[in-house]
């Protein structure tokens, strides 16, 4: 798809929050570049990001290395962006009756996504997660849209604050689940998996230890899976552990989106016991036949 990077709005050409992406690996996937180069960038670090007039130069440079440009929404940033996927006729460019409503409430910036099968709209507002489902997904900062300079029919020209809309759309899309109780552990007596110790054995990252209102502990973790996350976004996945013992692991991501413990525990190492006792006296785990 030909870019058209000279009808973005001015706000989101500045700064120094652009990569380059192309697709790799079977089944395809965007993977960020730092401009110039084929080392891998990442929403989350600010050092890999350059100018748009940087990643433009690249594409120039090699037109078969990248396949675009796109823009990190970082901390600091006043955005939220609602990316629309499997919504639009490539042919003849129509929405979809409820892509179609969203963007008009939103009435914001919007723009045809690379696939051009999708929107990419911008706001201003305020969001403290992501919030994801099969066609919608919406994003705060750590997390990077594509950008085309393609826009929309009727869409404006500028990111307009949208704070009261957003909220609206999330409690029609994402309305709050009826709170069910904890699955029980339902392992013998004094037996029970230490997180800790089995995700040290099994080798597996953690970046940090998170607080959770319920659960004993929580990590979050760079997941088995994070190659098939959209630019290898290391971010968006945790794993825990309630006061009863029951485990879970969830990923925000739309590839993960059917992952749960089992799967998890399977995928990391499928020699590994289901449970490890613990020795109280020397701390010492052993895996149990």
């Amino acid at each position: 798809m030909r870019l058209n990077l000279e009808c973005l709005p001015e706000e989101l050409r500045v700064g120094v929050n652009h990569v380059n992406w192309r697709y790799e690996g079977h089944p395809q996937t965007k993977v960020l570049k730092i401009a110039g180069t084929l080392r891998n960038a990442g929403s989350t670090n600010p050092r890999t990001w350059r100018t748009l007039r940087e990643c433009i130069e690249a594409m120039k440079r090699h037109p078969d290395r990248y396949a675009g440009v796109g823009r990190v929404i970082a901390r600091e940033d006043p955005y939220v962006g609602v990316d629309l996927d499997h919504v639009r006729n490539p042919d003849s460019g129509k929405l979809s009756s409820r892509a179609a409503e969203i963007v008009r409430q939103f009435d914001s910036y919007a723009e045809v996504s690379p696939s051009e099968t999708g929107v990419k709209l911008w706001v201003r507002a305020e969001l403290g997660r992501a919030y994801k489902k099969p066609g919608l997904e919406i994003y705060p900062y750590g997390r990077y849209f594509t950008l085309t300079g393609w826009v929309l029919p009727h869409s404006l020209s500028t990111v307009e604050e949208r704070q009261d809309e957003l909220e609206t759309l999330l409690r029609e899309e994402f309305p709050a689940a009826e709170k069910k109780p904890s699955r029980p552990y339902d392992g013998e007596r004094g037996e029970r998996i230490d997180l800790v110790e089995f995700l040290s054995a099994a080798g597996v990252e953690v970046l940090a230890q998170i607080p959770d209102g319920s659960a004993q502990l929580v990590f979050r973790i760079a997941g088995p899976w994070v190659r098939e996350h959209t630019g290898g976004d290391r971010s968006g996945t945790r794993i825990g552990q309630y006061p009863n013992g029951a485990l879970f692991f969830q990923c925000e991501h739309a590839h993960c989106a059917h992952r749960g413990w089992p799967e998890f525990r399977q995928e990391i190492d499928p020699r590994l016991p289901t449970k490890i006792k613990v020795c109280r006296a020397r701390r010492v785990w052993r895996r149990s036949s």
